[in-house]
């Protein structure tokens, strides 16, 4: 491949310990110096590592007992989809910044070895495919392709709060936390590369995401609202 091109601009302890095993942190110490090139990622990340603490301190009242895991799988998935797909899809950031990211655990591993199968390309956490966490060791409903369940079936895994990531979802979250922040970012870049005299920019970013970057706000373009975009 040729160079990359710099990016611009089950209980609740079991699944926060099963998250973190599979690579997330807590920002504590990192692991050597930046590479160049982090700089560019660095502020989306940040915003997103702050966002989870937020949530998981906001108080739980009136949710359910597995619902206020959901942030920390949502985010976990965004965060490491958002790395992912600049390096492996778009060829954006170098493999130094990439393999920085893995080591100091910004990314999870374990969801990413899953990606690269056929079938898993969207899945939402490595959670709803361990037979141990549901009954009849069996996986998440979100797991099961809709169109082969009955007319009408709710599709909602009650850990992580994924709404199908068996294929066919475009927000496997049907919130922010389903943007694929890494596709809006170029769709911005491009935008304002049109936007320049003289300039020839391709597009390579489909028309709903480009929509969305262009009203959505922040750090890649993630929006204020719960709303999927």
């Amino acid at each position: 491949a040729g160079p990359r091109a710099p990016v611009g601009g089950g209980s609740g302890t079991r699944v926060r310990g099963d998250i973190q095993s599979a690579g997330m942190s807590r920002w504590g110490r990192r692991a050597g110096p930046a590479p160049e090139g982090f700089d560019a990622v660095e502020p989306t990340l940040t915003a997103l590592e702050n966002e989870l603490r937020e949530r998981i301190n906001e108080p739980h009242e009136g949710k359910r007992k597995t619902e206020s895991q959901w942030p920390v799988h949502q985010i976990n998935w965004q965060r490491t989809r958002y790395i992912y797909d600049l390096y492996f899809k778009y060829n954006r950031i170098s493999k130094a910044v990439y393999d920085y990211c893995v080591k100091n655990k910004m990314v999870d591993t374990g969801l990413i070895a899953k990606w690269k199968k056929p079938g898993y390309d969207t899945l939402c956490s490595t959670y709803v495919i361990n037979p141990r966490n549901y009954k009849f060791g069996t996986v998440s409903i979100c797991r099961v392709p809709a169109h082969t369940l009955p007319p009408g079936t709710i599709i909602e895994d009650p850990v992580t709060g994924c709404m199908g990531c068996a294929g066919g979802r475009k927000n496997i979250f049907g919130n922010k936390y389903g943007q694929h922040l890494a596709k809006i970012q170029i769709a911005r870049e491009r935008r304002q590369q049109r936007q320049a005299p003289g300039s020839e920019a391709e597009d390579d970013v489909d028309g709903e995401e480009a929509a969305g970057a262009e009203e959505s706000k922040g750090p890649a373009g993630r929006g204020g609202g719960g709303e999927a975009v």
